[in-house]
């Protein structure tokens, strides 16, 4: 007998499927090319967040610009609660499992922020579980990295995009780390805070992940699945 997560996992396969007939797939979407996009993520115990440097070419959407974008995401306190850690080792939810989630969320950012049909996009990456996973795409499990890489999958195939994966150290993703971790800081205090990573003379953008987008992240790390 086939138990819920076998069934969540057909049913986004029918989603792709039906996506599938609806439109064919152009050679656009498979081939990665230069990078339209560099960007880099983070995520923490506390939550998670980025920035995004597109090329010059890169179309921007309605209210943004060919400027950097920055986000960032507080994980709620029910997932935190979850999180594995030496005093809470029976959690349901590891930091790579964090980092991974955050990773959605980032190429939700240069999607919703531009037009990133049939372009190529880098995301970095300081997690090396997480950089597995991204460039396998898939996990041999059920537990929380199946159902964030269908989730991938359907992102990818939705908005058109090709997206490459690399790893960035620690010490080199500051902007990204502090996004994920610095919540006591105002906006305007954290990009006052981060100048100078920043290129000079730029004019950040600030994108609020939506709250679509944040459940369906939160329910994968709950092994839970909502519809497309």
């Amino acid at each position: 007998m086939l138990n819920k997560g076998v069934h969540d996992a057909l049913e986004d396969f029918r989603w792709i499927l039906a996506d599938l007939k609806r439109r064919p797939t152009r050679i656009a979407e498979l081939v990665p090319l230069l990078a339209s996009a560099e960007g880099h993520h983070d995520a923490s115990g506390k939550g998670a967040g980025g920035v995004w440097f597109p090329a010059k070419h890169l179309v921007p959407r309605v209210g943004y610009k060919n400027q950097p974008v920055l986000w960032r995401l507080k994980w709620p306190q029910h997932i935190i609660d979850q999180l594995v850690t030496i005093e809470n080792p029976n959690g349901t939810v590891s930091n790579s499992d964090l980092e991974l989630a955050g990773g959605l969320l980032h190429l939700e950012a240069i999607s919703q922020c531009f037009d990133v049909r049939e372009r190529t996009v880098l995301s970095k990456t300081d997690n090396l579980n997480t950089l597995f996973w991204q460039r396998k795409g898939s996990s041999t499990t059920e537990k929380v990295p199946a159902h964030l890489l269908r989730l991938f999958g359907i992102h990818q195939r939705f908005h058109r995009y090709v997206a490459r994966h690399d790893y960035l150290s620690g010490p080199s993703n500051p902007v990204a780390d502090a996004t994920s971790r610095d919540f006591h800081l105002s906006w305007s205090e954290l990009l006052t805070s981060l100048s100078p990573y920043l290129p000079k003379g730029a004019s950040c953008q600030i994108w609020t992940p939506t709250n679509e987008s944040v459940s369906s992240v939160i329910s994968a790390l709950q092994r839970k699945r909502l519809p497309p």
